[in-house]
């Protein structure tokens, strides 16, 4: 039956990598990115009664970036709980930030404590069918960059420290939506 429903899940997967791929280009949606992320935030804490998990830092209240909302769901709910699967210990904290990366460039991360991950694994964390774990399809990270390419954002991962305690952070970098007199502007493609 676990392997059945692996197969499941691995199958969904594909779909839906496959589905992004070739959907046309998204729209020309102007999301409010904070807005976005706390609502994400708030109703992934509300599943599994995981209350008390993140604590967030949303600092772009008037920022926004050119990314569909399930897209922005898909890839933050990922990263959400591939940190709370990979937290080191019992009463760790998600810190869920937004800030501006520089003048161009928003940044989305999700930081939490650990170990870090080690250097062979770091290399592969955006391939298709990579997993450190037995039970993981491997697509979850894949597909959030894929994702993300398709919104002109990039995904990053780096080791980081929060009130001095090493972690590990996944990011999302975003240009910010242009407003010009015809509406908005699609932003350039992101280089990690």
């Amino acid at each position: 039956a676990q392997n059945a429903a692996r197969l499941a899940r691995i199958v969904d997967d594909v779909l839906d990598v496959s589905r992004a791929r070739q959907a046309p280009g998204p729209q020309a949606v102007s999301l409010a990115l904070d807005r976005a992320v706390a609502d994400i935030c708030t109703d992934w804490e509300r599943q599994a009664s995981r209350a008390g998990r993140i604590t967030t830092n949303l600092t772009l209240p008037d920022l926004a970036v050119l990314f569909e909302q399930d897209h922005l769901r898909r890839v933050l709910v990922n990263l959400l709980d591939n940190a709370e699967r990979h937290a080191s210990g019992a009463g760790f904290e998600i810190r869920v930030d937004t800030a501006l990366a520089d003048e161009a460039l928003a940044r989305l991360s999700v930081w939490t404590p650990g170990p870090p991950i080690e250097q062979g694994v770091q290399r592969h964390l955006f391939e298709p069918f990579f997993s450190s774990q037995s039970r993981s399809t491997g697509l979850g990270l894949y597909l959030c960059r894929e994702l993300c390419e398709r919104h002109s954002a990039a995904i990053g991962y780096q080791r980081s420290q929060r009130a001095d305690m090493p972690g590990n952070e996944f990011f999302v970098l975003f240009r910010p939506v242009a407003h010009d007199a015809a509406g908005v502007t699609p932003a350039a493609t992101i280089e990690p």
